[in-house]
């Protein structure tokens, strides 16, 4: 069956109902045959009821998912984990809360680069009239009065006779590279290079370093909800995340941990895994017994933390396009107004 991947707010709200289907000690062929029931999108409604049919004929919930194409996964190796494990309730809680922050963290790096680019074009835009449309008409009036534009204005009144000759050209051309761009993005290779591309570009960033950890410390609480030792847990999310910095971190911590003979906590602060107020936070929860609890309130924190960031991003970014794009404005518009004022006065 053909089906793709669900957004991550939808496979949240999934997890908890099977959370809640799990707590309530509903058995799962019942559970999915109620959720199946409520389900009102097509495609979605075919999953469940091609999980129902598995159910019934005695295949197990995680093989059920698989066999669906519609889950993560990593999202079925853990309901295998616990299945196998006896901690469902658990694993479904976590998978919850983990696909509710990659939806958040998801619409705030859409804002990133939604809100400037609209902002950019508008502005553009903007710039493009003055260049084509009002440039020409100075150009005209001073023809008229017997001055000549100052080498400004006529920068920008050739720039914008040679936008005007040529410009839907280069908009066809642009419109093309980037249907291109989009029809290469489908092919697996080129996505890597691309995300590869991206993480070269942007691991200096503090926003994307914090989106790293935030990733990482919820794929920490994801595996550790299966019931899996810190080792293990790190092992399963060293394959949730995609970056290879942080694989290459938590290869190092695991190293630290198994040779050198320290706690996952002492490893985490020495590579730099997390920031020292929370890897103080989980030596104190592995000496309590509480590292579960300690894991969820640290992903939770340094998910603030990301999200905080984004936002100080995109609200360093704005501004700074605007001030930008409305010099240019103010430059063009200066650069006629001016030596036309000086003409008015002289005349008056």
């Amino acid at each position: 069956m053909k089906q793709t991947i669900w957004d991550a707010s939808y496979l949240s709200l999934f997890c908890m109902e099977l959370h809640l289907i799990v707590r309530a000690g509903i058995p799962f062929q019942e559970g999915i045959a109620l959720l199946m029931e409520e389900e009102q999108h097509a495609d979605k409604k075919q999953a469940l009821v091609y999980v129902h049919q598995q159910l019934e004929l005695g295949e197990g919930l995680a093989d059920a998912f698989r066999g669906a194409r519609c889950f993560p996964h990593y999202a079925v190796e853990m309901v295998q984990i616990g299945q196998r494990t006896g901690h469902l309730e658990q694993v479904f809680y976590a998978l919850a809360n983990y696909y509710d922050r990659e939806a958040q963290i998801r619409q705030s790096v859409r804002n990133i680069i939604w809100y400037p680019t609209m902002l950019l074009a508008m502005m553009s835009f903007v710039v493009l009239v003055l260049l084509i449309k009002v440039m020409p008409i100075f150009a005209d009036i001073f023809v008229q009065l017997g001055a000549e534009l100052s080498s400004v204005a006529q920068l920008m009144l050739e720039i914008g006779m040679w936008l005007g000759r040529y410009g839907m050209y280069l908009f066809s051309a642009l419109v093309c590279m980037l249907l291109l761009c989009l029809a290469l993005y489908r092919f697996d290779g080129v996505r890597q290079w691309w995300r590869h591309a991206v993480q070269s570009f942007t691991s200096g960033w503090k926003a994307n370093q914090l989106l790293t950890s935030s990733k990482l410390a919820d794929a920490l609480v994801l595996t550790a909800s299966g019931g899996l030792s810190i080792e293990e847990a790190l092992d399963l999310a060293g394959h949730l995340t995609e970056d290879d910095a942080v694989q290459r971190t938590i290869t190092a911590c695991k190293k630290a941990m198994l040779l050198d003979g320290k706690t996952f906590a002492e490893a985490a602060q020495a590579e730099q895994l997390f920031a020292p107020m929370y890897c103080r936070m989980l030596a104190i929860g592995f000496r309590t017994g509480e590292i579960d609890t300690v894991l969820a309130e640290v992903a939770r924190r340094v998910a603030e933390d990301a999200n905080q960031a984004l936002d100080d991003l995109l609200n360093r970014i704005e501004p700074a396009i605007v001030i930008a794009l409305s010099l240019l404005v103010g430059v063009i518009l200066l650069s006629v107004m001016l030596p036309l004022l000086g003409i008015m006065t002289a005349i008056g």
